[in-house]
């Protein structure tokens, strides 16, 4: 089963934390793509989560053979983010554009947006 878990909005706030959380845990048993769209691809950007009093979410428990972080390139690049000031590993990461992800979101079985 492939499951999507869509972050588009409010990145440096506890409802992204939970939904990145979600994709951790059903990584364990599922195939799950992280997808950050629009102002969602700040969350994936080096910031502290612990100095605006959240949890460490940077330390969760995934299998990252399992999940795989989808960043939409021109939100990416509209926004003038870097790939080396991202938290997460570059190998996990795929830059696709808005079509390629339109076919993502069509093949899985679940897809949660917040």
């Amino acid at each position: 089963m492939e499951v999507a878990v869509v972050l588009k909005s409010d990145p440096f706030s506890w409802k992204a934390i939970q939904a990145y959380k979600i994709a951790c845990a059903l990584s364990l048993k599922s195939s799950v793509y992280f997808i950050a769209l629009k102002e969602g691809v700040y969350f994936l950007s080096d910031w502290n989560p612990e100095e605006l009093e959240y949890e460490n979410f940077k330390q969760y428990r995934c299998d990252f053979n399992n999940l795989k972080v989808v960043i939409e390139e021109d939100d990416f690049r509209i926004r003038n983010l870097s790939k080396g000031k991202l938290w997460v590993e570059n190998g996990n990461i795929l830059f696709l554009p808005e079509e390629e992800i339109a076919k993502i979101l069509r093949r899985c079985s679940v897809v949660g947006v917040w």
